[in-house]
């Protein structure tokens, strides 16, 4: 990243008065996206939470990231696009029509 796209982010996130790191809700919120979105955009590898939870553990994000992300139109375009790859399995014939995160 660029001095000045870094610049950029901590000015965004000064402004929104965001903490460090962000929860579930608060991702899915900032990004645009559901908050069960986020399970799947990890386990597709696009997100990546902070340290390295146990898969029953809080999931944080780093908020300076998220908002880079979120001005990032390639990375939403191929978060967006995963989502609907995912969908489109789930919901195939034969396959059931819940979610489990």
């Amino acid at each position: 990243m660029t001095d000045e796209a870094m610049r950029t982010v901590l000015a965004t996130w000064a402004t929104k008065n965001l903490p460090a790191r962000l929860d579930v809700p608060a991702t899915a919120k900032l990004l645009g996206f559901a908050e069960h979105d986020i399970q799947i955009l990890m386990s597709a590898g696009r997100l990546t939470p902070l340290g390295s939870p146990a898969p029953n553990a809080p999931k944080w994000f780093a908020a300076v990231e998220m908002i880079r992300l979120a001005g990032d139109q390639a990375w939403l375009n191929l978060a967006t696009k995963e989502l609907a790859k995912y969908w489109r399995r789930k919901r195939a014939p034969g396959q059931p029509l819940t979610h489990r995160s």
